[in-house]
């Protein structure tokens, strides 16, 4: 398989696996902080467990090799992890998905007058219609009260655009570390805000599941 081909390939698995977020999240009966921190817990050492297998004895190299680039994709990764399950948590499912649909076009947006890499007329245009599309979302969830969500769903696109423009500029850098600070970085970041050990078992096994999706998630990042 060459390497275009195992991108899309990537692409693919780490779309059916991230849209399964919505699912397993209204499944739970726990609030965002909580959740965020049991993600963490279980999703942590999986991806670990992953880079072990990957790398063998050359595992604390390759999580000291991340970089300055590896620790800012870990920082927007925290961040949009946040945003994104506190945003479903205050509005649909629906409206998230759209929004995060919109991270494409903000990317080629923000690569254009970031980075000054030039697009196509066709994207920029399409990423002006998109950010036009999440404006009108946004100033009608007003009257319904799911502003906020709407609005820290839009955050979670910003932080995957930025994610996705490093990840594109330092090819060379491992990134896999990256996911599983990432993850490492949630629980710490939750704590004092979650209630970590008021979880009935069931709850724990969906958020099990829900944390092997997050794993292969990164993997496919």
């Amino acid at each position: 398989m060459d390497r275009r081909a195992r991108g899309i390939l990537l692409i693919v698995l780490s779309t059916v696996a991230f849209s399964s977020a919505g699912f397993f999240t209204r499944l739970i009966p726990l609030d965002a902080w909580t959740l965020l921190f049991w993600r963490g817990v279980f999703a942590a050492p999986l991806i670990l467990a992953i880079i072990a297998i990957q790398e063998r004895r050359r595992t604390l190299a390759a999580l000291c090799a991340i970089g300055r680039p590896g620790l800012a994709v870990a920082a927007c990764s925290t961040a949009a992890t946040i945003f994104y399950l506190t945003a479903l948590r205050h509005t649909s499912v629906a409206d998230v998905a759209v929004i995060l649909a919109a991270a494409p076009f903000v990317t080629a947006g923000l690569a254009w007058l970031w980075l000054g890499l030039p697009g196509a007329g066709t994207t920029l245009l399409a990423s002006l219609a998109a950010l036009a599309g999440v404006s009108i979302m946004v100033g009608g969830s007003a009257a319904d009260g799911s502003l906020l969500g709407d609005l820290l769903a839009f955050g979670t696109t910003v932080c995957l655009a930025v994610m996705l423009l490093i990840l594109r500029r330092h090819e060379a850098t491992p990134m896999l570390p990256a996911a599983c600070l990432s993850a490492a970085l949630c629980p710490l970041v939750a704590w004092p805000f979650a209630a970590p050990f008021a979880v009935a078992p069931r709850t724990w096994l969906i958020s099990s599941c829900s944390a092997q999706r997050s794993s292969a998630w990164g993997w496919c990042c």
